[in-house]
């Protein structure tokens, strides 16, 4: 095979390619100590399919392809990407280059993986956006000269990669702000990869997103060898990123596949610059999704419905349901009618206490208010503490119905008028003035329809009390007097 090599001396110490292409089909670029190798206006179109031996710079205005899978990348020089705008370096297969630098206030955009044997330097003038690629630091490698503008961006699946032992090792990695994490590791070293998510899951990485009592970023954080890793890990954020969250009692919780697992105690979270502050937990061996919550996330009861639905005209039925329940010493019921400025109790209903399953709770409310009624629970546990739930609304039914009893006083039958009503039936009672049922039937209804009762004839003198209930659930009651003849 034919090996052509470049070599840059000392004696040329900058040589520029200024084309609008620069593509290298199996050379060997062999750039020396103290030279620099610039490749302007190169565009989607810079290709290299040869060994690199960079011992001075190699600066690059636009984008890099490299196109052979086994070609080499040596040397202590840079490749410095300096350009204007957003940048693009793409490979074949992963790519194996000593010194990194971004320069260019803007973005490095990975389109594939690439692994740094020295160092990648950010300059604090930009960023590298990983998407779905890796960007593994080598054993011995480090980053430099980042800052909260300029990190690397985990906008999607890929990580950042380092080994992590017993010194302090700082993932400098965020989506759409800076979130950083440190790790350190006092048992076996490892390689650990990390990036951030914008979001908090109620399932670690499913259900629905959490809207209050945690700080809005998930860390994923993982090994590469399963066992044997003893981490202490923090976390850093932004005020701005705080979804209702109490700051002085916050911990870092992790989900192992099923569940939460909390810390043991909450703190305060300790202020490291301006608006940015951290939370800390060490002792960790196993990994996956982490977030930052207060203990207000400790509730005893986890609610999945509570639901409120008019039943009829005078009842609301109230539903509930728990996944589990912790300490949970019950619930109070309460209402506020939409001309009311408190909260009245309406029942109390006991909890189960502590329970892994499914539990459902119901109450039947006697309300016939017309207009809007509100629902909450409110729930207590054994040592005090309580939380509420979301609230519900419940129209009222407005009684359209009305009715017209006549003769009123009668002596014998009674007439009964029906206005304004769609019902084709209605149920007729009769009670006495001590509330004894009297008499009841079943009765058809046709628009104004008038229904005669003769069995008020023999019914004694007195005050009586006579209720229509339409089928459609509204309740209509008239009194009326029975007088001798």
């Amino acid at each position: 095979m034919k090996i052509i090599i470049i070599t840059l001396f000392i004696l040329i110490p900058r040589l520029v390619f200024t084309q609008i292409n620069w593509v290298n089909d199996g050379a060997t670029v062999e750039v020396t100590t103290g030279t620099d190798l610039r490749i302007e206006l190169g565009g989607m179109n810079s290709q290299n399919n040869g060994n690199i031996a960079n011992e001075g710079n190699i600066y690059l205005d636009l984008d890099w392809t490299q196109t052979g899978a086994s070609t080499a990348y040596t040397g202590t020089g840079w490749m410095w990407f300096e350009g204007s705008n957003n940048q693009n370096i793409s490979s074949v297969s992963p790519l194996d280059i000593p010194r990194l630098r971004v320069d260019n206030g803007n973005k490095l955009i990975l389109n594939s993986s690439i692994h740094i044997n020295t160092a990648v330097d950010l300059m604090n003038n930009g960023n590298i956006e990983l998407g779905t690629n890796n960007l593994t630091i080598n054993t011995g490698a480090t980053i430099i000269n980042y800052d909260l503008n300029n990190y690397i961006i985990t906008n999607a699946t890929g990580f950042l990669q380092q080994e992590v032992s017993i010194s302090n090792v700082f993932f400098p990695i965020g989506n759409s702000s800076y979130n950083p994490a440190t790790l350190l590791n006092v048992g076996t070293t490892d390689h650990f990869q990390a990036r951030v998510e914008d979001i908090v899951y109620t399932n670690g990485t499913s259900g629905t997103p959490e809207t209050i009592g945690v700080v809005n970023r998930t860390w994923h954080i993982d090994e590469a060898t399963v066992g044997g890793s003893d981490v202490t890990l923090s976390l850093e954020w932004e005020v701005g990123e705080e979804l209702a969250f109490d700051r002085n009692n916050c911990g870092v919780a992790h989900w192992d596949g099923s569940q939460w697992d909390r810390p043991s105690a909450y703190s305060a979270a300790v202020n490291t610059l301006g608006t940015y502050y951290t939370q800390t937990r060490s002792g960790l061996n196993t990994f996956s999704p982490f977030v930052v919550e207060d203990n207000l996330m400790l509730l005893p009861v986890e609610l999945i419905s509570f639901s409120a639905q008019r039943q009829n005209q005078d009842k609301v039925q109230l539903n509930w349901i728990t996944e589990s329940e912790l300490n949970n010493q019950g619930f109070y019921l309460e209402r506020m009618l939409e001309n009311e400025q408190e909260w009245t109790n309406v029942t109390w209903v006991d909890g189960i206490g502590n329970s892994s399953q499914l539990e459902y709770y119901d109450y039947l409310d006697a309300n016939d208010f017309e207009g809007t009624s509100y629902y909450r629970l409110h729930q207590i546990d054994f040592d005090g503490r309580s939380t509420f739930s979301e609230i519900r609304a419940v129209a009222g039914i407005v009684n359209k119905a009305n009715l017209t009893l006549y003769p009123n006083p009668t002596q014998g039958i009674i007439n009964i008028r029906f206005n304004n009503t769609s019902a084709q039936s209605a149920r007729i009672r009769i009670y006495a003035a001590d509330g004894k049922l009297l008499f009841e039937q079943q009765e058809s209804l046709e628009k104004n329809s008038i229904i005669t009762l003769n069995q008020t004839r023999d019914l004694p003198a007195g005050t009586y009390l006579m209720r229509a209930i339409t089928e459609d659930g509204v309740s209509v009651t008239k009194n009326f007097v029975k007088i001798d003849y």
